[in-house]
Order: structure tokens, then sequence, then C-alpha cells
């Protein structure tokens, strides 16, 4: 389980007065999980599940009396149907949002609640439980980053009826992760004071290149609950935790940068340098000696930045050998730029060059790129 990267809440004192008794709680669950729960009268919340009743009025699954019956009878048997897009919710005085990565269920009454998630794939998931009184916030228990998957799931229980003021020392990990038939207690990674649990702004994060070197900060609003963790992607595709300073890839495709707080708020989209990208980064071609202008070639100039909130990137092109001829030599992304060969005037052989594509726009990653040109002159 991960620790909290900032000293709020694990060593605090009393965070809510004993005498304050929850009149609401709010569940936030963040992740591609489903959610269940089930009270002591097993009322539940969460995804339908088609049912029959026997003679005497008790429910069954379909697994149980209805394909019984079948084989019993010689007809084909069915599994139980889960209804994906139809939701129960029988909990007097609970209402239920579900969502594909986020799901929020609001509880009004006393009671024991267990509470289950279950992923179709792997995934990990944050689970925020929060108190109210009134209008007022009580506290915030969190878990952050629980890993799931089809064989792992997670369940935790709340008494609701409990009077007590959370504390690092007094909150029993109510979490357990359920794999193969073995358990596992989780902690709770923070516990939020009233002040951090109403924290509703999201944290700010800047990206700068040092020496050709990644440095990503992040900074919570005055008052809020502090920032958890920062995420980064050099491909657009793969987000690592943000530790240290690190070398810019020579591969990377985007640099961008998001940070979340121990509250569950997200910055979006976060903080993106635009990355100034070619189609092309190095071109062979083959010419016969006393042929005129071969061409023309293209290459497609543009802003690599994913989510497109940068902008159109100003961009010139020059060479460094006279047989190569720019034909467009300036522009706006996105734009392409043509240039031709002339090896009227070259001996037979290979013969190289390069094409050098700047952009003056303040902050580009890769703001000159370099492609080279091999040149192979064959004899008449």
């Amino acid at each position: 389980m991960q620790q909290p990267t900032n000293d709020h809440g694990q060593d605090q004192p009393s965070l809510a007065s004993a005498s304050l008794t929850a009149d609401r709680w709010l569940l936030r669950v963040r992740g591609p999980v489903q959610v269940e729960i089930v009270d002591q009268q097993g009322r539940r919340i969460g995804p339908y599940l088609e049912r029959e009743e026997d003679e005497s009025g008790r429910r069954h699954s379909w697994q149980g009396r209805t394909q019984k019956l079948h084989r019993e009878q010689g007809r084909p048997t069915r599994q139980p149907q889960e209804l994906p897009h139809l939701f129960e919710v029988s909990i007097p005085g609970a209402s239920y949002q579900p969502g594909h990565n986020f799901t929020t269920v609001m509880l009004t009454q006393p009671d024991i609640y267990t509470c289950r998630c279950r992923a179709s794939a792997p995934c990990a998931v944050d689970v925020y439980w929060s108190a109210f009184q009134a209008e007022s916030m009580l506290h915030t228990i969190h878990y952050q980053g629980i890993s799931l998957n089809q064989q792992r799931r997670a369940q935790w229980v709340f008494n609701t009826s409990e009077t007590y003021a959370p504390t690092a020392a007094a909150v029993r990990p109510m979490m357990t992760l359920e794999e193969d038939g073995r358990t596992q207690e989780i902690p709770p990674t923070a516990i939020l004071d009233p002040n951090e649990s109403r924290d509703i702004l999201a944290p700010k994060t800047t990206i700068s290149l040092v020496d050709g070197k990644v440095v990503i900060t992040a900074t919570d609003n005055p008052g809020g609950s502090g920032v958890l963790r920062t995420y980064y992607t050099t491909d657009g595709r793969t987000f690592s935790v943000y530790q240290e300073p690190f070398p810019l890839p020579p591969e990377a495709k985007t640099v961008m940068a998001f940070s979340v707080d121990r509250n569950g708020n997200r910055e979006y989209p976060g903080a993106i340098l635009p990355v100034l990208g070619l189609s092309e980064m190095h071109l062979t071609l083959t010419a016969t000696a006393g042929e005129q202008k071969i061409g023309p070639h293209t290459v497609h100039v543009s802003n690599l930045d994913p989510l497109s909130v940068t902008g159109p990137l100003a961009w010139t092109t020059s060479t460094d050998v006279p047989w190569l001829s720019i034909e467009k030599t300036e522009g706006q992304t996105p734009d392409r730029l043509t240039f031709s060969v002339d090896p009227g005037n070259l001996e037979p052989g290979i013969h190289t060059g390069n094409v050098i594509v700047r952009s003056p726009t303040p902050g580009v990653v890769y703001a000159e790129r370099v492609v080279p040109v091999v040149l192979e002159v064959k004899p008449r």
C-alpha cells in the first residue's frame, strides 16, 4: 500500500469531536469497477441481478432453482444474467450514481454496511468515505491506489452507528483484499479533517526543462488537503508517479503531467508542453549522376500535444548542403515542408546532408529537429 507523500493527517490529534454524530455518509470510488453495498438486512445497492421467487416467496438466483428445474426437465440451462445498465437500490434513503470510472453512493440511515468492489480487468482504485452532520463535513477516510483484478476484490465494513473521532490510531484497517481464499488488511492512506475534506480545488502542476531534464512541481491551494501524487507521461499512454527530475527520453512524443490531492481532486488536463514533431526523421534517396532535380519530398510538421491545448507552433527550416533545396521554409503547425534534391553536379557515391527544422515558440520540447538525408548517386 502506498503511503502519503506529505505530512497531512497521519499523526494529528482527534479530527472531530466525539459528540458530533454523522447523519449522512458519502462513498466515492474512482476506478473502472462495480460497487456493491449490502446492509444488515440484506438490502443492497449495485448492478441488478435477475432473480425468481419460489412457491414460498423466497428469492433465488437463476443459478439455483431455475437451473435445477431445467436440468430435471432436460431443458437447456443458462447462466445468471447481469443487466449492466440496470441497478438495484433497495436500501432506504440511499442514492446511487454508478459510472464507468467514478461511482458515488450517499447513505442516510445508520447501519452496518458491507461494501465490495470488483474489476473485470487489472486497475487501481481510490476510495473515499466521508461523514456529514447537517451541512458540515466531519471527516474523510481515504484509501489510495488499491490494486484489483478479476481474482482480487476489495471489501470493507463501515459501522455508521458508531460515534468516534477518527484518528490514525483509532481507525482500524477496515478494508481487506480477497484473492484465492486469502485476505490482506489494508490501512487507510489518509484521514482528512473537516477543512481538508471540504477541499474541492485540484492542485496545479508545472513542467520545466532544465539541462535536458524534466522537472515537475505541484502545489495545492492554500488550506487544501495537500498534494498526494503527481503523474507524468512522455508517450501519451503510460503514466508514472513522479519522484525526481529525469532525463528527457530521446523517443519522447509528449511531456505532460497532472496531480491529485488527498481528497481526490484530480487536475485536468494538467501541464502539457508542446512538442515539435516531424513525420520523417531520416530519409534515404537514390539518384543518377547528371539527373535533374528530384522531388519534391514532403515532411509533415506538427505539434505532438495529444490534447491540442498548447496551440499551433511556428516553424522555420533550412539545409546545410547546396544539393538540397527547400521549397517551403516557414509555416505554422499543422503544416508541411517540401524540399528537392539536385544531383546534377554530384559525383557518384554517398552524400549526406541535413534538413533542420526549428520552432521559435517558447517552451517547445525538441525545438530543433534535424533530419539526416542520405543520397546515393549512381553512375550513368
